[in-house]
């Protein structure tokens, strides 16, 4: 189960026009567990949005199943379109 902030993480299927901060790997057991690691350490660098890839298992092992993916900042909605409008 994700944490509190990695389940406010904007999946997206396609690359926002936002600052890109990297990749990112999860790993877990199951997909499930995968996905929620690869949010958390998603929320640790203070990612709003992830493109995530399917989950794979770890070729290492066989054993770990793995999620692979790119995090993204994004402003906020009212950044952009502040409640009050331009000044």
């Amino acid at each position: 189960m994700p944490t509190e902030s990695a389940r406010d993480i904007v999946l997206v299927i396609a690359e926002p026009r936002c600052k890109k901060l990297g990749a990112v790997e999860g790993v877990g057991g199951n997909a499930e567990s995968a996905k929620a690691d690869a949010l958390d350490r998603a929320a640790e660098r203070g990612a709003t949005h992830a493109r995530l890839e399917p989950a794979h298992p770890d070729l290492e092992d066989g054993m770990t199943i793995v999620v692979t993916g790119t995090v993204f900042a994004c402003p906020s909605p009212d950044e952009v379109l502040p409640p009050d409008g331009y000044r």
